[in-house]
């Protein structure tokens, strides 16, 4: 008897593997064929038998009545956003006409309606110092900035010791700021 040599053993060991994984995929190929042909007929059975038909329809229920409302939640984001970004236009076109018009120093641009409160509480707050400064105090205010010049320049207007007593004393008055003026420079020379 003639032992098997190392080529034909590694040869018959490959032919083996082959033809038998060849008839295996054939063999799984229509195991594959004939068990999806059966799950199309039998699945409902098969469910039934499980009692998890009922379990079944409600889990498909439940999970369109989610995907439903996730689609009409989408819907309703947008345009409840679409909305807001209209309104917040339309308000934001009103603000910068009034700007225009009443000479605000405010932003033109605004992202959110925060920012929209914000610039008209700028402009109301110019608003207010304007007419602030309009008023019986403002224009003492104004004054009150007038009167640090007037008395700066009676100060060094080369005037006599005496006279810019005077003057500083008349003006010191008018802004009712009381300063002790010594009585020797604010008398009359007789």
């Amino acid at each position: 008897m003639r032992p098997i040599r190392k080529q034909e053993l590694d040869y018959l060991d490959r032919l083996i593997n082959n033809k038998f994984q060849e008839k295996q995929s054939a063999i799984r190929s229509q195991c594959e064929l004939e068990v999806g042909k059966q799950l199309e007929k039998d699945f409902n059975k098969f469910v039934s038998t499980l009692r998890l038909d009922k379990l079944l329809k409600d889990a498909e229920q439940a999970e369109k009545e989610y995907q439903d409302f996730k689609l009409s939640k989408d819907a309703k984001e947008t345009a409840l956003n679409q909305n807001a970004i209209k309104r917040k236009q339309a308000l934001l076109e009103k603000v910068n006409q009034w700007s225009d018009i009443r000479d605000w120093s405010i932003s033109s641009r605004a992202d959110t309606v925060d920012e929209v409160i914000s610039n008209l509480k700028k402009a109301c707050q110019q608003e207010l110092e304007e007419k602030y400064k309009n008023s019986e105090k403002g224009k003492f205010f104004k004054y009150l900035q007038n009167g640090i010049e007037d008395a700066r320049n009676t100060l060094y207007s080369g005037l006599s010791i005496d006279d810019v007593w005077k003057n500083l004393e008349n003006i010191f008055n008018k802004a009712q700021i009381e300063v002790r003026v010594p009585k020797s420079f604010t008398q009359i020379a007789k």
